[in-house]
């Protein structure tokens, strides 16, 4: 069934239902019945796939990019120059290859395009369950770029604050000088004051990007039906014409042999 995810997408439903054919015949018809659900991809996501089936390494780089990025954001790492230089490499070869195949087998090339496939890319790198089927060269669905949830759960790591000690009592004749451990304490409110604006302004971020990417999705999920079912009708319609074809065949022969 990987097999089905290197042919180029005018292909596709021709190798898909071929596929599934011989699946029946064979008896295995639970098999044949997943193979004739399956969707055609994007030429996206049949470019993204070929390029992972053929440069492994590639893909593993920018998994190991991507994850070293994480750490470098949680503060765990401190090369973040050199981590986020590597992600962009790994990622801008994966785009221009994937661009290439695209023009291969004779398909346009635009820059929505390469936006599309750098965020689905991306997505599948920072996603567990998606690097796997990315790393498989099969994945199914196109994907968004990930926003502050590309932590999974992880928390970033915040500076300890000294406990504040009780200051002295000040003398009427002097006036009360800031301790150390207050101006501590204040710089450390301030800190946390600023990193939870920061997170806020991230969540923000990551809703209106859920947000769109559900809208995005909702239309191309009810193109993606249409299209299978226009293809399943076609499918049908195919299979009626092979049976009328062969009981005309019956027919003519039957009348032969009546001669």
């Amino acid at each position: 069934m990987i097999e089905l995810y290197q042919v180029p997408p005018s292909a596709f439903v021709r190798e898909r239902n071929a596929l599934a054919a011989r699946l029946r015949k064979a008896g295995r018809t639970a098999e044949a019945a997943d193979v004739a659900r399956l969707r055609r991809p994007t030429p996206i996501l049949w470019a993204i796939n070929r390029v992972a089936h053929d440069q492994p390494g590639e893909v593993k780089q920018l998994i190991e990019a991507t994850d070293a990025l994480k750490l470098v954001q949680l503060g765990r790492r401190k090369d973040v120059d050199a981590v986020g230089t590597r992600q962009r490499n790994a990622l801008q070869n994966l785009v221009t290859r994937a661009a290439a195949a695209l023009q291969s087998v004779g398909l346009g090339v635009s820059p929505a395009m390469l936006r599309r496939a750098s965020a689905t890319l991306l997505g599948a790198a920072a996603d567990s369950r998606a690097r796997a089927l990315l790393q498989q060269g099969r994945l199914s669905e196109e994907l968004s770029a990930p926003g502050f949830e590309v932590f999974g759960g992880m928390t970033p790591r915040t500076r300890p604050v000294a406990p504040a000690t009780r200051p002295r009592p000040a003398t009427r004749s002097k006036q009360a000088v800031p301790t150390e451990s207050s101006t501590e304490k204040r710089a450390a409110e301030r800190e946390a004051r600023l990193a939870r604006q920061r997170l806020q302004t991230l969540e923000r971020e990551a809703r209106r990007r859920r947000r769109r990417a559900e809208r995005t999705g909702t239309a191309a999920a009810a193109l993606r039906r249409r299209l299978h079912e226009i293809d399943e009708r076609l499918a049908e319609e195919r299979r009626q014409a092979d049976e009328a074809e062969r009981d005309a065949a019956k027919a003519r022969e039957q009348l032969t042999r009546g001669r």
